[in-house]
């Protein structure tokens, strides 16, 4: 069984991620600003679908307007 090799997006299946601000999808999407997503699929042409924690789903877009957000449970060291 071959399988293709998946675009590096830089993104994989679970990655939590949101909308960057000021992009043409988050100036769209006015109820997802400042929500977070789950990566649910890879495409093989790069693209990906996402899943918002309310439910929401993005299917097949493209990865620019997307940031991911750092592991949860990392908290950052501070005073």
């Amino acid at each position: 069984m071959n399988r293709k090799p998946q675009p590096d997006t830089g993104l994989k299946v679970g990655d939590r991620v949101r909308l960057i601000a000021e992009t043409l999808a988050w100036k769209a999407e006015k109820t997802l600003q400042g929500q977070i997503a789950e990566v649910i699929e890879l495409r093989d042409n790069g693209r990906v679908s996402v899943r918002f924690d309310n439910g929401r789903l993005l299917l097949g877009r493209d990865v620019e307007p997307f940031e991911r957000l750092g592991e949860p449970g990392l908290k950052a060291e501070g005073k």
